[in-house]
């Protein structure tokens, strides 16, 4: 009994050397996490002044901000009509696609506003110095300025003291002078700035808007000498995709007013064919018209009930009114050959200085 009583002990003794690590080897050490990855010292660039897309001419500056794009389309052709920067104002946080999520949120940016609270936003210019006239534009949310224009404006109203700022506007229904643009919300956010004539398109006006904007910007004088050395010339250059030509212009009213047109800027439209004899298209505005009887032929520019710009490359009797001539074309295949073939184009146009 003894020896049975001895056997537990023994065997307890040599389990309890063998933990101790009798043969020397060393303990297991559990993996230690991964020390975290510490923040990069490199610069940080996001309080940089943001740098307008630059233009041609420097003299002019579009600001806007647009949620569904209308008003982008706005500030789109007046850069294109200038040849001017451009700069797009954004949320730091971009805006819920569902119309009434975004809804709540401009009425709670603008009751925070109203407290002095102005919603954060990612956009920011070191100065205006370069520029003589700011173009703003913003969508029009409950009756006032879209709140990241009305941040911009607040952030930026120092800089922007003693310049000149055009506004432009796009709504449903609600007129500028609900937004401030008569001057009550803007000129309280810039009070030092001159605030010029205002845009405002709504739902209904915004297919006229080429219409429109030349029209404004004609009532704002901004290329006056520009614009009459480029009254000038008599020449009108077309391109279609990789391929320029010219055109020498006819002498009428209808002439003249697309002349002054241009002189803003080059324009450029959609060209379809119709009959085997012509690619036309709208224009987007009207011209005068000076319509006679004429039978066409290739190379022939004409203005189609005074609206339309079709550029003939076979013969055709109507009542037009005759806007130029494609210089050296005499034949159909000549003509088509400047225009790409058949199919739709995108012709620009533009005049071509002396």
């Amino acid at each position: 009994m003894k020896k049975w009583f001895y056997i537990p002990l023994l065997l307890l003794a040599l389990l309890s050397q063998t933990a101790c690590g009798g043969h020397g080897e060393e303990p297991i050490i559990p993996e230690q996490p991964e020390t975290p990855a510490q923040p990069s010292d490199g610069d940080d660039n996001d309080d940089e002044p943001d740098k307008p897309t630059p233009g041609g001419n420097g003299k002019y500056l579009v600001l806007y901000c647009s949620r569904t794009s209308n008003t982008g389309r706005v500030a789109q052709q007046i850069r294109t009509t200038l040849d001017c920067d451009m700069l797009e104002v954004e949320p730091e946080t971009p805006y819920d696609n569902d119309y009434n999520s975004m809804l709540s949120r401009a009425q709670t940016e603008l009751a925070a506003i109203r407290q002095g609270n102005y919603p954060p936003i990612k956009t920011s210019i070191e100065n205006f110095d370069a520029y003589d006239i700011v173009f703003v534009g913003y969508p029009i949310w409950h009756g006032s300025v879209a709140t990241p224009m009305q941040t911009f404006l607040h952030e930026h109203a120092e800089k922007l003291a003693g310049k000149r700022i055009a506004l432009f506007a796009t709504s449903g229904r609600s007129g500028i002078s609900a937004s401030g643009g008569g001057g009550e919300r803007t000129r309280a956010l810039c009070p030092e700035a001159e605030f010029t004539e205002t845009l405002h398109l709504t739902s209904s006006t915004l297919p006229k808007m080429a219409d429109r904007i030349a029209a404004w910007l004609e009532q704002l004088n901004l290329n006056h000498d520009k614009n009459d050395d480029n009254m000038k010339t008599n020449t009108l250059s077309l391109t279609v995709g990789d391929k320029t030509f010219t055109a020498t212009l006819a002498e009428n009213s209808s002439v003249e007013a697309l002349k002054k047109r241009l002189a803003q800027g080059p324009l450029t439209v959609r060209r379809s064919d119709y009959g085997d004899m012509e690619k036309v298209g709208p224009l987007g505005f009207s011209l005068p018209r000076n319509d006679v009887s004429i039978t066409t032929a290739p190379g022939d520019l004409i203005l189609y009930q005074g609206n339309s710009l079709v550029i003939y490359y076979d013969a055709n009797s109507w009542s037009f009114t005759r806007l130029g001539k494609v210089d050296g074309v005499t034949t159909r295949e000549q003509m088509l050959d400047l225009l790409g073939g058949a199919g739709d184009i995108t012709l620009t146009l533009s005049l071509q200085k002396e």
